[in-house]
């Protein structure tokens, strides 16, 4: 008798957008009206929800990690998929839709590693309810420990948090729909854990300029979510039962390593996150956790350059060496 491999649990399903991106690395950004040289030209597979599902599989191993999500039935469709396959994530959740073309992002990274990133969604922006509801990604989302909700639709997003939140832990983090309706917002808000923001999007969501008393603000508006802020350089901040920490920031030239490219290391952080507060860890550890992701992902010239487990807590351990040194 031949026995089925085992398939291993499901513990994140991330929901969010998948893209083809075009990377320009060049000394300085362009002014308005400016042509600078582009000193070389790349092309990975990202988009932030896909980005975050792979940094999440590098952490908690293959089949553990699912991604939902939309694409067009184009030429880079089975790029984006194998690369997903590649890292161990699950793409059942993944749906085609018809008549739209898959999300491209256009990055252009200067010399010191920020960036400018200039989306076309595509398919990302079609993603609806009757996706979410449909009978593959709506037992993803029910069978997963937590669910990582991102950068779709709203009304999408919100279908995916009715059905995540009555069996597991839901992590929303808007991206660019922070600027979509308040009521919409505040509507997934109830449903969700943990809401997890950059600098821009506290800004929008709060109406506040400077992260403290937005991150502040957010919290006394939902008190029964924890709040997340990430500030680049300058760490972040963790809002919950009514107290607000800092978490301080990685020093990559602590670590031997220079940044090169920023761009997706809000994903890895996310990704971090979700996965060591899986595992047991507190909102300020997984942060902490989540800063060593993001800083190593950022000395990585490639989007999804985010850590293995076995070199996140290698990367770990010497950090806190050298903190108690």
């Amino acid at each position: 008798m031949t026995r089925e491999p085992s398939v291993p649990a499901l513990k994140v399903a991330v929901l969010g957008a998948i893209n083809w991106d075009t990377t320009a690395f060049e000394r300085d950004f362009a002014a308005p009206g400016e042509e600078v040289p582009v000193a070389r030209l790349e092309e990975f597979p990202g988009g932030k929800g896909a980005n975050t599902a792979v940094a999440a599989a590098r952490i908690l191993g293959s089949g553990a990690v699912a991604f939902l999500g939309a694409l067009g039935n184009d030429q880079v469709k089975p790029s984006l998929l194998a690369s997903l396959s590649s890292e161990g994530v699950r793409t059942d959740g993944v749906q085609v839709v018809e008549g739209a073309s898959s999300g491209r992002a256009f990055i252009v990274v200067d010399g010191s590693g920020a960036k400018t990133i200039h989306t076309h969604f595509g398919a990302n922006d079609r993603y609806t309810p009757e996706h979410v509801r449909s009978p593959k990604s709506s037992a993803l989302l029910a069978g997963a420990s937590a669910a990582v909700i991102m950068d779709v639709p709203l009304d999408a997003s919100a279908a995916a948090a009715e059905i995540a939140s009555s069996r597991s832990k839901v992590i929303f983090s808007p991206g660019v729909r922070a600027s979509g309706p308040a009521r919409a917002l505040s509507g997934l808000l109830s449903v969700a854990d943990d809401l997890v923001v950059d600098r821009s999007e506290l800004a929008k969501l709060s109406g506040r300029n400077d992260p403290r008393e937005g991150v502040e603000a957010l919290h006394k508006k939902h008190a029964g979510v924890t709040i997340v802020a990430t500030l680049g350089p300058d760490g972040c901040l963790v809002a919950r039962d009514g107290k607000t920490t800092r978490v301080p920031p990685v020093r990559l030239a602590g670590l031997g390593l220079t940044a090169v490219n920023s761009t997706g290391s809000g994903d890895a952080f996310l990704a971090a996150y979700a996965c060591y507060s899986l595992m047991g860890a507190s909102p300020e550890e997984a942060a902490g956790w989540g800063n060593l992701a993001g800083a190593l992902n950022a000395a990585s010239a490639e989007t999804r350059g985010s850590p293995t487990r076995a070199a996140l807590e290698e990367k770990m351990l010497l950090l806190r060496a050298k903190r108690r040194g």
